[in-house]
């Protein structure tokens, strides 16, 4: 291991830690279920194997980076990804490309699209067929607005107001399995 110099703690204490409740702020409000301390941490271990810290011509957004590369590293390799945390980051789709779906997985899914499938009955007819239309068919809000006899804005309300219902009645642990909007888009094309 590197020998940590007092030069390094003191570059730390100046440059990286007044950045510290700022980045805590950005990791819980950008990354809901990662453990801010953990990525912390990992992040000033990091920062303490720097071979030459005073190339770093932009502490904070290097501290930001390297927080960001640990949240990486961890959802690699986790597999299991929240959807709010892919919503977060456009190339998860990277730590992502190795997985396939095993049986248990599929298994999973199962259990998941029968509780969405209750959930769904439960909505308004009209926001129940606007889900359907938008996010099984894959028509357009324009389209649907149109076959239905409604507004754009009807559809688009609906159609949120719709996904918040389902996603407040799934666990958290449902949530998680849900599958990411980079890798439907994955599956949906042909092979």
């Amino acid at each position: 291991m590197r020998h940590v110099t007092t030069e390094l703690v003191n570059w730390v204490a100046r440059q990286i830690l007044p950045h510290e409740p700022e980045l805590r702020r950005w990791l819980r409000a950008g990354f809901p279920g990662v453990d801010v301390d953990d990525v912390v941490q990992e992040s000033y271990c990091r920062l303490a194997a720097l071979a030459d810290f005073k190339r770093v011509e932009d502490p904070r957004r290097y501290l930001f980076q390297t927080a960001r590369n640990v949240v990486l590293t961890e959802l690699r390799r986790a597999r299991v990804v929240r959807i709010e945390a892919v919503g977060t980051i456009a190339d998860l789709e990277l730590a992502l490309a190795a997985d396939h779906l095993s049986p248990e997985r599929i298994v999973a899914g199962r259990g998941l699209l029968a509780k969405v499938e209750h959930l769904l009955a439960a909505l308004p007819e009209r926001s129940r067929t606007i889900f359907r239309m938008r996010k099984v068919e894959g028509l357009s809000q324009r389209h649907i607005a149109e076959a239905l006899g409604v507004t754009e804005m009807i559809v688009e309300n609906d159609l949120a107001r719709g996904l918040k219902i389902i996603l407040s009645g799934l666990s958290t642990d449902d949530r998680a399995d849900l599958p990411s909007r980079n890798e439907r888009n994955r599956n949906a094309r042909p092979s």
